[in-house]
């Protein structure tokens, strides 16, 4: 069935016009809506590489950080829909932002073709080593002994670190006030500097702080443990039964792009998570690669977005305003 879809998509490709036939024949552009260095940021720029080598056209990674994702995610949308201008991000501007913000200025089934759901991961929990908790079960008796005095920091409002954190609260009874940053790296230095205690953050860059000594790591927002944390317990398996929430990461492009432009796009994507060293580099650092057609994404998104909505309401997570 694999190989049926990627003849489908040659053959669209051959029945092309000229000009997508040409397709890429200048850069092409990646919005990343989050600050640089984080798991999406690093996964652009490695498909980035992949996509120049295959192409020999220059891929370049923008930072475009805000509001949970939603600033990158309208860049894209009023982008040209020429295939030249995508979006890769995690769910959270195409999913939860919709539950979260009243006012936005896009919407993710109307202003986006989908090109391919890319991959996912866990967050982590982790802690200022001088904060007096080894495990969750510390935390926890920590929190409810001090109502309201612990602060975790995210990646930003509506993040999936935030809504790991709602939902952290609810499951265990405690209050941990939420710090939004612009950015899961941003995040990360206000807890090893110990402006916040606590840090919800995306396993890549938080493992070499863990590994260093500068955080210590409580649990997994995953139901498994990640291939790069198989010693860290997910939050699950520590005393919050249920506990599952994962970041996906998928590619998108402005409304209208051309079918033929969404297949190449999709089809070399595709053959690059599914070559063995560019998925077990991923896979590393914490992504779990996966791959489908714009179809089946499509589908996937429409079923996801309730979902999401499910759980920015059942954690109690609001925004006052727009983005």
């Amino acid at each position: 069935m694999r190989y049926f879809r990627i003849v489908v998509a040659v053959l669209l490709l051959a029945v092309a016009s000229p000009a997508l036939a040409k397709y890429p024949d200048h850069p092409i552009q990646i919005v990343v809506p989050y600050t640089p260095g984080g798991t999406v940021d690093l996964l652009a720029r490695a498909l980035g590489q992949k996509l120049t080598a295959a192409w020999g056209q220059p891929v370049v990674v923008l930072n475009r950080p805000g509001a949970g994702g939603s600033v990158g995610a309208d860049v894209v949308a009023k982008a040209p829909a020429d295939g030249y201008t995508l979006l890769l991000s995690t769910n959270s501007p195409l999913t939860t932002n919709l539950a979260l913000y009243p006012n936005l200025s896009y919407d993710p089934l109307r202003d986006f073709d989908p090109v391919i759901l890319a991959g996912e991961n866990s967050l982590i929990l982790a802690a200022n080593p001088k904060l007096p908790v080894k495990n969750v079960e510390d935390l926890i008796a920590l929190a409810k002994s001090e109502p309201g005095k612990l602060n975790a920091g995210t990646s930003g409002n509506g993040s999936t670190g935030h809504l790991s954190l709602a939902t952290f609260n609810k499951l265990a009874g405690v209050s941990i006030t939420h710090v939004p940053y612009r950015g899961g790296v941003p995040s990360l230095m206000a807890a090893i500097s110990g402006e916040v205690q606590l840090v919800f953050s995306d396993i890549v860059p938080a493992m070499p702080q863990v590994t260093d000594h500068r955080l210590n790591a409580l649990g997994q927002t995953g139901l498994h443990r990640a291939h790069i944390a198989p010693n860290i317990p997910t939050l699950n398996e520590a005393g919050l039964p249920g506990f599952n929430i994962t970041a996906w990461i998928g590619a998108v492009a402005p409304k209208g792009t051309p079918k033929a432009v969404v297949q190449k796009l999709n089809a070399e994507i595709e053959r690059t998570l599914k070559d063995r060293e560019f998925a077990a580099k991923i896979s590393a650092i914490g992504i779990d690669p996966l791959g489908d057609t714009p179809e089946e994404f499509a589908v996937f998104l429409r079923k996801d977005i309730p979902r999401w909505k499910r759980i920015v309401k059942d954690a109690g997570v609001k925004i006052e305003g727009d983005h």
